[in-house]
This record gives C-alpha cells, sequence and structure tokens, in this order.
C-alpha cells in the first residue's frame, strides 16, 4: 500500500526543489528525513516537512514507517505570482514570484525473495545445443 503527501502552493521554484527530489527519490523514509533534516537549502526544510507529513499519515494508517520508501516523489511548477517594482523616469518593471507544487507517494518495502532472472530464448536455445 502507498501514501500520498502533497504540499501545493510553496514559495519555492520547482527548478530549487529538484535536485534534493533526485537525492531522495527511491531511499526509505527514515533516510530520506535524516538526509534533509542536515542539508542547508531552504527548499530540504519543505521537503522534510512533506516527509514527515507523509511519515503520519502512514502510521495513521497502520503502516510501519520503518519500511517504507519514497517511491515517488515530484516538483511541478505552479502558478506565478505577478508583483511590479518602480523603476525609472515613472515606469514599473514586472517580476515574478514562483510557486511550485510537491507530491510525494510512500510505499511499503516487499521482503519477498528476489525473483529468478526470466530467461531468453537465446539463452535457452544455447543451453540446449552446449
Amino acid at each position: 500500500m502507498s501514501v500520498t503527501v502533497k504540499l501545493r502552493f510553496l514559495r519555492h521554484s520547482a527548478r530549487k526543489l529538484r535536485p534534493i527530489v533526485l537525492l531522495v527519490r527511491g531511499k526509505s523514509l527514515t533516510d530520506a528525513l535524516n538526509t534533509t533534516s542536515v542539508m542547508p537549502q531552504h527548499s530540504a526544510y519543505d521537503i522534510n516537512k512533506a516527509l514527515k507529513m507523509a511519515e503520519a499519515a502512514a502510521k495513521q494508517k497502520q503502516f510501519d514507517p520503518a519500511k517504507m520508501i519514497v517511491s515517488a516523489i515530484t516538483a511541478t511548477d505552479g502558478p506565478k505570482i505577478r508583483r511590479q517594482r518602480p523603476n525609472a523616469r515613472g515606469r514599473s518593471n514586472r517580476y515574478l514570484k514562483h510557486l511550485a507544487h510537491l507530491v510525494i507517494t510512500v510505499a511499503e518495502t516487499e521482503n519477498e525473495t528476489p525473483k529468478t532472472k526470466k530467461k531468453t530464448s537465446k539463452a535457452v536455445k544455447k543451453e540446449e545445443t552446449e
């Protein structure tokens, strides 16, 4: 089973979130929390906050957070806030404030025995000829 957590309208650009997202994707939930808690970037703080939300949601749904991994995490662009700043000669310059949406999905790991590789038809034919 999996748990999905969304943090929407973050006051960060998705571009600044994505390098940290790449570091966290595929790690266990506890490793991801430990990694983001010591990073100096402010965007790591927001990702850590979302991971804590995912951990709390997993506990609420009776999952073991120690067995959870970050199966999917995405940082997408949100709407842009448009502002104006006064400029010389009575003019104004427009600037944008970027927002982002962060979606995290954590899933339980299956501790089953690893499956053997399926042999291709070429490998089977080689074994038969030998």
